[in-house]
């Protein structure tokens, strides 16, 4: 799959030089009214070398296409032989939902297994999963990516085809059958919770957290183009095994933007990864990741950021 990375640093380029251009027409201004205001002639010179620099990335990029143009995607046609479907379950103090969110996914058809991953909780998560039915695993290095990687690896015991997904309500275990239905053409199904009309009044996903998630796929999708990608930060997601293996060991991540490195080393790797639709539901008790706080989605997006510039 090609990497367009120069032409990824080639829009930022750009858009400082509009930003510098917008300084100078702003010293301007301060000069018609008879402001001592210098900054407008430097900001010019800033704009005109970040323009020229953003015009020979984009160009040293296209031209690498046409010389390397690299693997192309091609229609891809495999049903899942065995569709035996593992669910990794990632769980912190969820021991008001664990239970339920548990019950839904095992009633689902071909479900084999759910393996809650327990990222030292404080409060009986434990206890209802394993009332539950689920298989029920410690991991003690805190943080959502450590968790989702051992639900992953918990997982791929005892399935040919692994789900991600949160112990918290959110999702609906009857998506299932929408992500399977795409992953005969694809190696990776991703949820993506941007499509407005199926996220019920009371999610979690406000208005700054929703545009900041569109952002941050949309820098991804610029980097690699043979992908449609609207939301980075949605845990719900299928694998197949084969595929699961390739990238498991290359995923290092223990904060909060987890998702988005799995997706970029998914698609480093040059694995089919198709994005779908899924049901959003107001969370069951507290959120412990991101949630609505605006402060820790700006951590977390400018992790993503700094993944899609310089991983």
């Amino acid at each position: 799959m090609k990497n367009h990375k120069l032409l990824l640093y080639a829009v930022h380029f750009f858009v400082l030089s509009l930003a510098c251009y917008l300084l100078q027409l702003a010293g301007l201004v301060f000069l018609l009214y008879g402001a001592r205001i210098h900054f407008w002639l430097p900001a010019l010179n800033l704009a005109n070398i970040f323009f020229i620099t953003a015009l020979l990335l984009a160009a040293l990029d296209l031209s690498a296409g046409v010389f390397f143009p690299g693997r192309k995607k091609s229609l891809r046609f495999a049903p899942v032989s065995n569709p035996g479907i593992s669910i990794g379950m990632t769980a912190y103090n969820d021991e008001l939902s664990i239970g339920a969110a548990a019950k839904d996914f095992m009633s689902q058809e071909n479900v084999t297994s759910v393996v809650v991953a327990d990222n030292n909780s404080a409060d009986g998560t434990t206890r209802e999963g394993l009332a539950a039915g689920a298989k029920v695993v410690a991991e003690t290095v805190q943080g959502y990516g450590a968790c989702c990687v051992r639900a992953l690896r918990e997982a791929m015991k005892y399935g040919e085809v692994i789900c991600l997904v949160e112990g918290d309500c959110t999702f609906s275990g009857s998506d299932l059958k929408k992500l399977m239905a795409y992953l005969e053409n694809a190696d990776m199904v991703l949820g993506t919770r941007t499509t407005k009309e199926l996220n019920t009044p009371d999610s979690q996903l406000n208005t700054s957290i929703l545009w900041g998630n569109v952002l941050m796929a949309k820098l991804l999708q610029l980097r690699f183009s043979t992908v449609r990608l609207t939301d980075l930060g949605c845990t719900f997601r299928v694998i197949r095994k084969s595929a699961l293996e390739k990238i498991i060991d290359q995923l290092e991540v223990k904060g909060n933007h987890f998702s988005c490195e799995m997706i970029l080393t998914a698609l480093k790797n040059n694995l089919m990864v198709i994005e779908i639709p899924v049901t959003l539901k107001k969370r069951v008790g507290e959120s412990k990741g991101v949630g609505g706080n605006f402060f820790k989605a700006a951590v977390t997006a400018i992790n993503m950021w700094r993944l899609i510039m310089f991983k």
